[in-house]
């Protein structure tokens, strides 16, 4: 649009052809990409920190089913006490549990071998012997979206290796 103004005697011609409102249109698009592209990245970043937390907490539930086994509350699925003193690599001791926030939990625990000390004294075989057992665990968390799969070895003091 022209518009026509005067300014002593003289007549201006003023031609707005509305480059500011293209330019703020430019400028509000751009600044629109922006926000579009940032919220993109932060719902993916949100849904990677809720996968390390389902993760984190299979871990955390198979770890805890790992130091159950340990203590001297654990009972096999049989309910009896766990016996680490078998030395006999064909047995097989199961053992479940329940925790909040998990499901699934399980572990066996099978003896691995046997080794007998050097000792202190001078006569053979007077050393202390300890069974080794090999411990493996897993789970997961409730919705089962994490799986977590845990192995320890346990060292625990034995009469003796007897004829292994």
């Amino acid at each position: 649009m022209c518009a026509i103004k005067q300014k002593n005697g003289q007549q201006i011609k003023n031609n707005q052809q509305g480059f500011v409102l293209v330019m703020a249109l430019v400028l509000l698009a751009a600044m629109t990409l922006i926000g579009v592209s940032s919220m993109g990245g932060a719902s993916m970043e949100l849904k990677a920190t809720a996968n390390a937390r389902q993760h984190q907490i299979a871990f955390n539930a198979v770890h805890s089913l790992l130091e159950y086994t340990l203590s001297a509350d654990a009972v096999t699925t049989a309910n009896v006490p766990i016996d680490y003193q078998i030395a006999d690599l064909n047995v097989t001791q199961n053992v479940t549990h329940t925790l909040a926030n998990a499901s699934s939990l399980q572990a066996s625990i099978v003896f691995a071998g046997c080794s007998s000390g050097v000792g202190s004294s001078l006569e053979a075989g007077k050393g202390v012997s300890y069974n080794f057992y090999n411990i493996t665990a897993s789970g997961s968390n409730t919705t089962g979206t994490s799986v977590s799969l845990q192995n320890r070895g346990v060292r625990y003091p034995s009469a003796s290796c007897g004829s292994l």
